[in-house]
C-alpha cells in the first residue's frame, strides 16, 4: 500500500532545494574570488594555499581574531540590511555611507551631551543616530520625488555632501582640542553612554546584539507584515504593486526612512562601541556601506543570509591584515578577492534584468476597459 509522504518533509525539501539554489551562485562566487586572490598572491610570490589559510585563520581561527571579525562586521551588517530594505522594495539607493556619517556625527554630539543612567543616554544617543540618518535618508527620498531624478544618482550623490558636512563639522565646529592627538579630526571622546564589550579581553560590544536582534526584527517585516509584503511587492512589480493600490510614492517615502534608521543605527554602534566619538573618515575610509551593499547582494537580499555574509566579508578584511603583518602579503589581495565576489553576483542580477526585458510584455488593458474582457 502507498503511503503519502507528510507535508512538512515536502516542505523541508522543498526549503532545502531553494536554500541550496540560493546558495549555489554565491559559493561560486566566493570560490572564484579566492581563485583570483591566490593567483595574485603566486604572483606575488607567496605560496597562495599557504596565504589563504592563513588569511582565513586570520580572521576566524581564534577567539581574538574571531572577536575582531564579529566587530568589524557589526556596521556591515546594519549596511546591508539597510541596502536590501531599499533594493528589495524596487527604490535602488547607495546612500547608506552617507546616512551612516550623519547618523555617527549626530550620535557623537548627542551622546556627550546628554547626562543620566548610562542605559538612558546610549538609548537616546542610538536613537537620535538613526534619526540622522532617516532625516538624510528623507531628504534623498524628497528630492527624487520633487525633481523626477533617478533615487539611484541621488543617494549617491549625498554621500559626497555628508562627508564634507561631517568633515567641516569636525574640524570647525565640534573638534576636540583638549585629546591626546590635538592634529586629529575627531569629536570630544564620550565618557558616559558607552557600549559595553561582551567578553572581557575582546573588543566585540553590544552593539553585535543590537544588530542581530535588528536582522530578527526586519526578517519578520518583511515576512510578516503588510508593510513588508506591499514593500515585496513592489521590488518584484512595480506595475503590479500599482494596480493592486499600494501608493508607490507613499511607499518610497517609508522604505526609505526605515533604510536611513537602519544605516544611521549602523553609524552609530560604531560610535558607542568601538571608536567612542565620531573620527573624520571612520565610516569612509574601512568601506562598511559598500561592503553592506556587497554582503546584501550576495545574500540576494534576505536578512539572515546578509548576517552571515556580512561576517564572512568582515573576515576577509581581518585575515587580510593579519596575513599582510605575519606574511607580508599585499592587504589589497582582500580587495580583490572581494571585487571578484561582487563582479560576479552582480552578474547574476545583470543576466537577469535582460531576461526580464527580452520576455513579451504583458497584456495591459485600454483606459477604462474591463480586466474580464477577452484579449484581442
Amino acid at each position: 500500500m502507498h503511503h503519502k509522504q507528510p507535508l512538512g518533509n515536502e516542505s523541508l525539501r522543498h526549503w532545502l532545494r531553494r536554500f541550496a539554489g540560493d546558495l549555489k551562485q554565491p559559493a561560486l562566487a566566493i570560490f572564484a574570488g579566492l581563485v583570483v586572490g591566490g593567483m595574485v598572491i603566486a604572483l606575488s610570490g607567496f605560496h597562495p594555499l599557504t596565504a589563504i589559510g592563513s588569511m582565513l585563520k586570520g580572521g576566524f581561527g581564534s577567539a581574538y581574531y574571531l572577536t575582531t571579525t564579529l566587530t568589524r562586521a557589526t556596521p556591515i551588517i546594519f549596511a546591508g540590511l539597510a541596502a536590501a530594505l531599499a533594493w528589495g522594495s524596487g527604490y535602488p539607493s547607495l546612500g547608506a555611507s552617507g546616512q551612516m556619517i550623519l547618523g555617527a556625527l549626530v550620535c557623537s554630539q548627542a551622546a556627550v551631551r546628554f547626562t543620566g543612567p548610562p542605559l538612558w543616554v546610549i538609548t537616546l544617543s542610538l536613537l537620535c543616530g538613526m534619526l540622522g540618518g532617516m532625516l538624510y535618508s528623507l531628504l534623498a527620498a524628497w528630492i527624487s520625488d520633487r525633481f523626477k531624478l533617478y533615487l539611484l544618482i541621488v543617494t549617491l550623490m549625498l554621500n559626497y555632501i555628508a562627508d564634507y558636512i561631517a568633515s567641516y563639522t569636525t574640524t570647525y565646529l565640534v573638534k576636540d582640542p583638549f585629546g591626546a592627538d590635538a592634529s586629529a579630526i575627531q569629536t570630544q571622546r564620550i565618557e558616559s553612554g558607552i557600549l559595553p564589550r561582551i567578553f572581557t579581553g575582546y573588543t566585540v560590544h553590544w552593539g553585535f546584539v543590537i544588530a542581530l536582534i535588528t536582522v530578527i526584527a526586519i526578517l519578520f517585516i518583511m515576512k510578516k507584515t503588510t508593510f513588508g509584503y506591499r514593500a515585496r511587492m513592489g521590488g518584484l512589480n512595480p506595475r503590479f504593486a500599482e494596480y493592486g493600490g499600494i501608493n508607490s510614492r507613499r511607499m518610497m517615502y517609508g522604505v526609505l526612512l526605515l533604510s536611513g534608521a537602519l544605516a544611521g543605527l549602523g553609524g552609530a554602534c560604531e560610535v558607542l562601541g568601538a571608536r567612542f566619538r565620531y573620527v573624520d573618515g571612520m565610516i569612509t575610509s574601512p568601506g562598511y556601506a559598500w561592503s553592506g551593499i556587497i554582503a546584501s547582494l550576495m545574500a540576494n537580499n534576505h536578512p539572515v543570509g546578509i548576517f552571515f555574509s556580512s561576517i564572512f566579508l568582515a573576515g576577509l578584511t581581518t585575515g587580510g591584515g593579519a596575513i599582510e603583518r605575519s606574511m607580508g602579503v599585499p592587504s589589497e589581495v582582500t580587495t580583490i578577492i572581494q571585487s571578484v565576489i561582487t563582479l560576479l553576483i552582480t552578474a547574476r542580477f545583470v543576466v537577469a534584468v535582460r531576461k526580464r526585458h527580452a520576455s513579451p510584455a504583458p497584456y495591459t488593458p485600454p483606459e477604462g476597459g474591463d480586466l474580464h474582457e477577452s484579449q484581442p
